[in-house]
């Protein structure tokens, strides 16, 4: 009987190990994954927000990206655009922040895939986009790319996905 009582404590000891592990060092793929929820609450901001509000949300913003990154956007309706640096980054952030009544973003369905050097991660998604009380949204097909500089995760580049229409 005390085998059996030092077996299923052993057992639990053991579980509760394991999940500990899982808590306070998590895999590459949900650290992305959460990088890439928090990017999404960052970009997402009421019509009440105030302007320190959304400054403070830009500021956040950029943080995300590296000093050399790029995002192309190919979105109908709004043409392309491509922003390379973190300054221009930063700047077009600002003046979305600055100018949009009311912004929500989430990212839907992403897939990450670590690199086998595990300093380079590739997290696709599909982005579902509201700008003011519309009830129509906007979907796109997204594509980043991280890279792992001083132990943090940082988008090198961010496109839309050319897909079939």
């Amino acid at each position: 009987m005390k085998l059996v009582i030092r077996l299923v404590l052993l057992a639990a000891v053991v579980a509760l190990s394991c999940w500990l592990w899982t808590i306070f060092f998590p895999s590459t793929e949900k650290v992305i994954g959460k990088k890439m929820a928090s990017l999404a609450e960052t970009t997402t901001f009421s019509a009440g927000a105030s302007s320190f509000s959304r400054a403070a949300k830009a500021s956040t913003f950029i943080g995300y990206f590296s000093s050399d990154a790029q995002i192309f956007m190919d979105v109908v309706g709004l043409g392309t655009h491509t922003f390379s640096g973190r300054d221009e980054i930063h700047e077009a952030g600002n003046g979305g922040f600055a100018t949009l009544p009311s912004l929500k973003v989430s990212f839907l369905d992403t897939t990450v895939r670590v690199g086998p050097d595990q300093k380079t991660a590739d997290a696709s998604c599909t982005v579902r986009v509201t700008i003011g009380s519309d009830k129509d949204y906007g979907v796109e097909e997204m594509h980043f790319q991280w890279q792992k500089t001083n132990d943090d995760w940082f988008i090198t580049r961010a496109e839309t996905v050319k897909t079939l229409k």
